[in-house]
């Protein structure tokens, strides 16, 4: 396999995944800003109708303390784990554990759920803070997008390139060390990391740790020895 077709090609898709990262992000960011509008205007209102019949109905003060809450929400989404806002627990009003929906003549849905229970009442309060949360994912995942453009658009081809030729020919999985030794001069810690942005090169765990070609990326570069054999 010529090195030299995995290098054009991956100058190639680095190239165009910057570029569409990039426009990703401005897309993303734009639908996390009008998010988080909708979650200040939220929360205006709703502080409005609570909180204004004590402390008065100051609409400038109600607007600020709103700012004031958005970046408290970015703060408290990165420290919080979706893991623990997704895990639900409540607690019903009979001796059975199990939830039970009802529906009752003329007044509707019911269930066996007691509302006032502590660990009902602290899944209500993960469910409220899981939606306030969205706005900052969303602005989150499109910083992400754009570091990822600027890793791409900073990817160094020529190594990266000639890791991928070796692992074209090898057919099989490699170790870090087995790569280190086939590419001279190749620097590890530099290298091995921007290999993480290219799709389809597999980081493989099991003991030797190292890398593997997925079968879309084999498929893309044997195409590219067919075309230049001309078959």
């Amino acid at each position: 396999m010529n090195q030299e077709l995995v290098t054009g090609w991956l100058g190639k898709w680095a190239r165009t995944q910057a570029i569409m990262s990039l426009l990703g992000a401005v897309a993303v960011f734009l639908a996390g800003v009008a998010v988080l509008v909708l979650t200040w205007a939220l929360m205006y209102m709703v502080s409005l109708f609570v909180l204004g019949p004590w402390l008065g109905y100051h609409h400038w003060l109600l607007s600020v303390a709103g700012l004031v809450v958005i970046p408290l929400l970015f703060w408290g989404n990165a420290r919080t784990s979706r893991e623990y806002l997704s895990e639900y627990e409540v607690t019903t009003g009979t001796a059975s554990g199990t939830v039970v929906n009802f529906y009752l003549p003329g007044v509707g849905m019911g269930s066996t759920v007691n509302p006032l229970a502590p660990k009902t009442i602290q899944t209500g309060a993960k469910m409220i803070t899981d939606c306030l949360y969205f706005g900052p994912r969303v602005v989150v995942y499109a910083l992400n997008l754009w570091r990822k453009s600027v890793r791409l658009r900073r990817l160094d081809v020529p190594w990266c390139g000639a890791v991928l030729t070796v692992l074209f020919v090898a057919r099989r999985k490699l170790s870090f060390q087995e790569i280190v030794d086939a590419v001279d001069g190749l620097d590890p810690t530099r290298i091995f990391p921007q290999l993480q942005d290219i799709d389809g090169v597999l980081f493989l765990k099991s003991d030797p740790p190292g890398l593997i070609l997925g079968p879309e990326l084999k498929e893309t570069f044997l195409g590219l020895a067919r075309a230049r054999a001309g078959l």
